[in-house]
């Protein structure tokens, strides 16, 4: 079975609370954490007081097929020249900017602002079983999508083994 650790590190942070560890995202985060550890793709507990913007922890889905694993990152607003993809010894590190656009007028008093700013960077240590020289990686409407292809010796060490009743 193969491990995907995920790690984020954000150069904005938000106070954090009394309880930072008790409620909200990073409680839900550790509790996904010890739930699935058992899972290909673990995600690490961030470091204690390392609070972020919402934009900051992009949301990201991975699947696997017989063939390849496929990565889909939400980043809206970004063009494809905010987004750097990094592969170095088996990490691949997505990170990119989302910059304050500010159209107001100088006079303009704003009244609300629930859209999120910053930089962010996630890296995924990749399983053995990934064709690192065959990964590609695609940008639409939003989505990053990276396709990671299983080496043809690992698609060939997949099979089903017979339980006997």
């Amino acid at each position: 079975m193969s491990n995907i650790n995920l790690t984020n590190r954000s150069t904005d942070k938000k106070p954090s609370g009394q309880f930072p560890h008790l409620f909200g995202q990073h409680f839900l985060d550790d509790f996904v954490q010890n739930f699935s550890s058992h899972f290909p793709f673990v995600r690490e507990t961030p470091a204690k007081g390392d609070s972020k913007l919402d934009f900051v922890d992009p949301k990201v889905d991975i699947t696997e097929n017989k063939k390849a694993y496929t990565l889909t990152a939400e980043l809206p607003g970004l063009d494809n020249d905010d987004i750097t993809l990094d592969l170095s010894d088996g990490i691949l590190t997505l990170s990119g900017q989302k910059n304050y656009e500010n159209e107001a007028d100088k006079d303009d008093n704003i009244h609300i602002m629930e859209r999120s700013y910053g930089s962010f960077q996630r890296s995924f240590s990749l399983p053995v079983s990934v064709d690192q020289d065959a990964i590609k990686a695609e940008f639409k409407k939003g989505l990053l999508k990276v396709t990671l292809p299983k080496s043809l010796k690992a698609q060939e060490l997949q099979r089903k083994i017979e339980i006997s009743g």
